[in-house]
């Protein structure tokens, strides 16, 4: 199963997201309950190369398969994991290596898809996209293969 990342702004573009499922299978479980999903995707203002959005799981998401060191084509989840009641979360798609951390140091996310190497040019005309003319529409599905 993959995941379609569809971006409507006037240029558009899709993106597949092959998902991880030995790395990170209960992150995949929750998210793929939410899915279809619409909402707007934004730049990132402290962790570089990314574009992310916010979600809310039914179920509260694990930590696994974590790293603070994204390269390009990761998809991954993240939340505040500090906080017990409603933290905030999102997904978060990186179009360059970055490290991923805050005034508290490194921020762990978990990773559970990516999307191949033919698809990078594309991931960085969106990213660099939406970093200039800023928001946009993002339309997330689930694709059986």
């Amino acid at each position: 199963m993959t995941v379609r990342l569809r971006f409507t702004f006037a240029r558009g573009g899709a993106l597949i997201a092959d998902l991880l499922p030995t790395a990170a299978p209960r992150t995949i479980e929750r998210v793929l309950e939410i899915l279809p999903y619409e909402t707007i995707v934004y730049h990132t203002r402290w962790c570089g190369r990314e574009i992310n959005f916010p979600i809310r799981c039914r179920r509260p998401v694990p930590r696994e398969n974590q790293t603070a060191t994204p390269n390009t084509g990761d998809v991954v989840y993240w939340k505040e994991w500090e906080m017990d009641e409603s933290p905030p979360e999102a997904l978060a798609i990186y179009y360059g290596a970055e490290v991923i951390r805050d005034h508290r140091g490194f921020l762990p996310v978990n990773r559970f898809a990516h999307i191949s190497q033919n698809q990078w040019p594309l991931i960085e005309e969106i990213g660099v996209r939406v970093w200039q003319r800023g928001i946009e529409t993002i339309y997330v599905e689930a694709v059986e293969d």
